[in-house]
């Protein structure tokens, strides 16, 4: 029993960690001028509720991940269990998805939660390792880490 309940605390620990870990100051780097690359989705938050939502928090269907990539103005990748591509707009910090589609295959709640924001997105930051698109007037966003 005392072996059990250590192991419920220490897993309780490290996904509070994990989400401190997520959310610690981002730091926008200017310099970086676009999003190219590949990136995978790992946590959306809501700044008026001051909470983040990690993979581990919804269902995911054992793990399945949003992975994108940007190159220029298109993107494309996976969202769960569907492929998907589109054609974003960029000036400064603002973007705006022009349009975004795919497949249509029924997927988890980890996979429609970026789906239902999607056209919502308005401005990001970035850096090295993260990229974080804000929506809702900026009181939510969702941070993806470099892939």
């Amino acid at each position: 029993m005392k072996t059990l309940l250590l192991i419920l605390c220490t897993f309780i620990v490290s996904v509070s960690c994990d989400k401190e870990r997520i959310n610690e100051n981002f730091q926008d780097e200017t310099s970086i001028q676009n999003i190219n690359g590949t990136w995978k989705v790992v946590s959306y938050e809501d700044f008026q509720k001051a909470s983040v939502t990690v993979k581990n928090d919804v269902d995911s269907w054992n793990g399945m991940d949003v992975i994108l990539t940007f190159v220029n103005d298109s993107l494309y990748g996976e969202c769960t269990t569907n492929t998907i591509s589109g054609k974003y707009t960029i000036a400064g910090r603002y973007i705006s998805i022009d349009s975004y589609g795919g497949t249509k295959i029924v997927q988890p709640a980890w996979g429609n939660m970026f789906t239902d924001i999607v056209y919502l997105i308005r401005s990001f930051e970035i850096n090295e390792h993260q990229l974080r698109f804000f929506y809702n007037n900026s009181e939510n966003s969702v941070t993806l880490h470099r892939n």
